[in-house]
């Protein structure tokens, strides 16, 4: 292996490790809150079937967990900010890193692979917890339930996916969509709190953006604007599949949408990188 590469990696498990002993803590109020929603979201499921005389398998109440704007924009997207607000804040710890890899670049890729890794451990860890809980109540199937067919609204399935896609393969979509736009929005947060050297506002500043995602969802802003903003973008159900509709992007679109927030954010933070004084009276010669 690559000896810088090997240096490379070898900090950035360090500093893994050591950003997992910190928050491990959050981790535990993690698991609490998303354990609420995806009982909630099965009792949903399940109280449904038994009132309709339908019967439902697990990926109603994953969808149904998923699918409802507010728990996405309210709940998850804040608490996964709460953990990433403040991986571009500098430590001790940071000016030895500094040292070390004497480069601003390298530093801030470093920064945005923590951040990568994080998002697949966040949605893991929801994925598993919801899968989990409701394993204990209803079945595992391949196919769509009844309660998807006869009633996709109470699913929050969008009947364009029941037709297009089976349970597992719509599943991963959303996934894709869930961790680019967490990836986003979470580069969008960091580079606020790089910007103003203060992890509170880069929190505040991405939960708003989050927030209003919610208010967009329920008309409180033009829909020419909802149109560009996130909510139809951050949603598996509210988009078109194969049948054009007006009021929802394609999917493709949306994975196009979300490359450019990363590509956006990551060119702002570099410059904002380059031009930041990290450790005062210190050299850092790397760019």
């Amino acid at each position: 292996m690559n000896k810088k590469l090997k240096n490379t990696l070898h900090i950035f498990g360090f500093e893994f490790q050591r950003f997992i002993f910190y928050k491990r803590w959050m981790f535990v109020f993690l698991i609490l809150v998303v354990s609420f929603f995806a009982y909630l979201g099965g009792s949903t499921v399940l109280v449904f079937t038994i009132n309709n005389k339908v019967s439902a398998n697990i990926f109603d109440a994953v969808f149904n967990v998923f699918g409802y704007p507010d728990t996405i924009f309210i709940i998850l997207i804040p608490l996964f900010l709460i953990f990433i607000s403040d991986i571009p804040m500098t430590s001790s710890f940071e000016d030895l890193v500094f040292i070390r890899v004497n480069s601003r670049k390298k530093w801030l890729w470093n920064k945005i692979l923590l951040l990568m890794v994080l998002t697949v451990i966040y949605i893991l860890i929801i994925l598993f917890i919801v899968f989990f809980i409701n394993s204990f109540a209803l079945p595992f199937s391949n196919t769509w339930s009844e309660m998807a067919v006869k009633f996709p609204e109470r699913s929050r399935i969008n009947p364009q996916i029941i037709v297009s896609f089976s349970p597992i393969s719509a599943l991963i979509r959303l996934v894709a969509l869930m961790l680019l736009g967490l990836l986003s929005i979470g580069l969008l947060t960091i580079t606020a709190s790089l910007f103003f050297n203060n992890a509170f506002l880069g929190f505040f500043i991405g939960t708003i953006v989050s927030i209003c995602g919610s208010f967009a969802y329920h008309d409180y802003f033009p829909q020419h604007f909802v149109n560009f903003f996130i909510t139809n973008h951050m949603i598996f159900n509210l988009h078109s599949f194969g049948i054009k509709d007006p009021l929802y992007p394609p999917y493709s679109l949306s994975i196009v949408y979300w490359i450019v927030w990363i590509l956006l954010f990551t060119l702002l933070s570099l410059e904002i990188c380059k031009r930041r004084d990290f450790i005062p009276g210190k050299s850092f010669g790397g760019e």
